[in-house]
């Protein structure tokens, strides 16, 4: 009995061993449930100005809900597809921006302009569990450059970044 136990347990180790998937090395891990999606929301805030003022939405499914709520091109609500392969491309570019599941920070810059918009990445599992970083914006480090460049390279990819334009309409105010 004991030497049927001992095999069933290697043969099951050696099975996990074999269908364990492979990982490059330098290539980022991601949580579980990121690997499985998780909905990606990229919001901006106020600034004293005329700062645009959006929240973005993209579904593991690559879908977009975009919301614009002051000094961006297009106001109010705007939907559309841009299909999986697109939202695992933005997934892919966010990864090494995204802090550990559940974890909510803020980008430390050194070298920051005040009163400028502060711009929340967050991940949302099916579960609820948000991750998210907050970065402001009037921040002049190198690191802090990369982080718009990249969100800006995926507003575009994702087709939207027409719609965040800055856009100040009349009898707009500042904030």
């Amino acid at each position: 009995m004991r030497a049927i136990f001992v095999a069933a347990v290697v043969l099951g180790t050696g099975l996990l061993i074999c269908c364990t998937p492979r990982v490059q090395s330098g290539a980022p891990t991601l949580p579980a449930t990121a690997q499985r999606g998780e909905e990606i929301r990229i919001s901006r805030g106020p600034c004293f100005g005329f700062c645009p003022i959006y929240t973005l939405a993209v579904t593991p499914a690559g879908r977009i809900d975009f919301k614009g709520e002051r000094h961006t091109a297009v106001l109010g609500q705007r939907a559309h597809s841009v299909g999986r392969a697109k939202y695992e491309d933005m997934r892919r570019a966010l990864a090494p921006l995204r802090p550990e599941t559940g974890v909510e920070t803020e980008f430390v810059c050194k070298v920051a302009v005040s009163d400028m918009s502060q711009l929340t990445l967050e991940w949302i599992a099916a579960d609820g569990t948000r991750t998210a970083l907050t970065y402001g914006m009037g921040c002049r480090d190198p690191e802090g450059a990369a982080i718009m460049r990249t969100v800006e390279e995926q507003l575009h990819m994702l087709e939207v970044a027409e719609w965040a334009a800055q856009k100040t309409w009349p009898g707009d105010t500042r904030g």
